[in-house]
C-alpha cells in the first residue's frame, strides 16, 4: 500500500453434480466486510453443568467455516529536533477468509484449506485518504501498491493444525508468491532460491500471524473457571532492542450463546526488553519501551472453535540520539511512537 506513516520503529494472512437431470448450482454466500466490534450477548451458565473443560479444536472433516478478521490501527508519531514533525495515521484492514477441513489424521492433526475471498482497506494520514476493495479493477501504480493483498485473493493454500491450535506448517503458498512477483513485475527476475525464501516469508510473516487469530494455542488437559495459563513467544529481535512477549489467559466464565456453550477467556500480554549492542554502539537511548495487551476470547465449546475475539495491543516507544544539525554542530533527535491496534475476529 502507499506509505502513510513515518518510518516505523517496529514493524510489528465446485461441486457441480452431473446426472441425467442437472441440479441447480448452489449460490455462493456473500459476506460483508462491515465488522462488529461489540461483545457477544451471552447468558451465564449457573447450573454447574460445566465444571471443567478440555479446550480443543474439533472441526469435522469436510466442514466449512467463514471468518472476518479486522485489524484497526491508530498510530501517532513525532520527531523532535530543531523542529517537530508530527503525524497521525488510521488504518482499518478487513479480510474475509474461508476455512475448509480437508482431512484429519489419526493424531487429530487437521489439514485445512484456507482461501482469502475479500480484502478491504481504509487508511487516512498525511492529508491523504487511501481505499482498496478487492474485486475492483486496478491500473498503473495501484497494482504495485496493493500487490500484497491482491496476491492473497482466491489463491488457496493449505495448513496443518493440531487440535490444540499449533500451526505446524503451510503448503501451496507458491501461488501467492508467484502472483505477488507478477504484480510487482519481478516474475522472471528472481531465482528459485529467492522464490523459496519469499514463500517462507509469506508463510511466517503474513499468513501465520493472521491465522493465529483463528487458531490460538490452547492449554493441555482440562481447565476450570478461574484457571490461568501463559505462553511465551520466541524472542523478537528488533533494530535497537530485543523483546520477549508473554500471553496470559484466564477462564472468566462459561456462558450460553444461542444453543452453544462458550468459554469466555480473558487475554492479556506483557513484555520485557533488553537494549541491543547495536543501540549501545550507535549511542541510541531507548527509553522504557512498553508493549502490552488486553482483550476477550469467546471459545465455542459446542463447535470446538473460536466464535469471536477482540484484543487490543498498545505500543509506546521513545528513542533519542545525537545527530548533525542543519545549523551546524550536533543536536538531540527524539522519536516517539504511540500505537493502538485492535484485532476483531468474527465467525460468520
Amino acid at each position: 500500500m502507499k506509505k502513510l506513516a513515518l518510518p516505523l520503529l517496529i514493524i510489528l494472512s465446485l461441486y457441480l453434480g452431473c446426472s441425467k437431470k442437472e441440479e441447480p448450482q448452489k449460490a455462493e454466500t456473500k459476506f460483508s466486510t462491515a465488522f462488529d466490534s461489540t461483545e457477544i450477548k451471552t447468558v451465564p451458565i449457573t447450573d454447574g453443568s460445566l465444571s471443567s473443560v478440555n479446550l480443543k479444536y474439533t472441526l469435522g472433516k469436510g466442514s466449512e467455516y467463514n471468518y472476518r478478521l479486522t485489524s484497526i490501527t491508530n498510530d501517532e508519531q513525532s520527531i523532535t529536533a530543531d523542529t517537530t514533525i508530527e503525524q497521525k495515521v488510521y488504518q482499518a484492514l478487513t479480510y474475509l477468509l474461508k476455512v475448509v477441513v480437508k482431512d484429519i489424521d489419526k493424531d487429530g492433526v487437521m489439514e485445512i484449506e484456507f482461501t482469502f475471498t475479500n480484502v478491504k482497506l481504509d487508511a487516512k494520514g498525511n492529508g491523504k485518504t487511501i481505499t482498496y476493495q478487492s474485486g475492483q479493477a486496478l491500473t498503473g501504480e495501484d497494482k504495485t501498491n496493493f500487490a500484497d493483498y491482491e496476491a492473497l485473493l482466491n489463491n488457496s493454500f493449505t495448513g496443518r493444525v493440531t487440535s490444540k491450535g499449533d500451526i505446524i506448517e503451510f503448503f501451496r503458498t507458491d501461488r501467492i508468491a508467484n502472483r505477488l512477483l507478477e504484480l510487482k513485475g519481478l516474475k522472471d527476475s528472481v531465482s528459485l532460491e529467492e522464490k523459496k525464501l519469499l514463500q517462507q516469508q509469506i508463510a511466517d510473516g503474513a499468513l501465520r500471524p493472521l491465522l493465529s487469530q483463528i487458531f490460538r494455542k490452547l492449554p493441555d488437559g482440562t481447565v476450570k473457571k478461574d484457571s490461568s495459563w501463559s505462553q511465551t513467544n520466541p524472542l523478537a529481535k528488533l533494530p535497537f532492542f530485543d523483546m520477549t512477549n508473554t500471553l496470559h489467559f484466564t477462564i472468566l466464565s462459561y456462558d450460553k450463546f444461542n444453543n452453544d456453550n462458550l468459554a469466555v477467556i480473558d487475554a492479556g500480554l506483557t513484555s520485557t526488553y533488553k537494549i541491543s549492542e547495536r543501540a549501545k554502539q550507535a549511542k541510541v537511548q531507548v527509553n522504557s519501551p512498553s508493549y502490552k495487551g488486553e482483550g476477550k476470547i469467546y471459545f465455542n465449546l459446542s463447535k470446538g472453535l473460536v466464535q469471536k475475539s477482540k484484543t487490543n495491543l498498545y505500543l509506546n516507544l521513545e528513542m533519542s540520539m545525537m545527530a548533525p544539525s542543519r545549523k551546524g554542530g550536533m543536536q538531540k533527535v527524539t522519536q516517539r511512537q504511540s500505537t493502538k491496534t485492535t484485532n476483531i475476529l468474527e465467525l460468520l
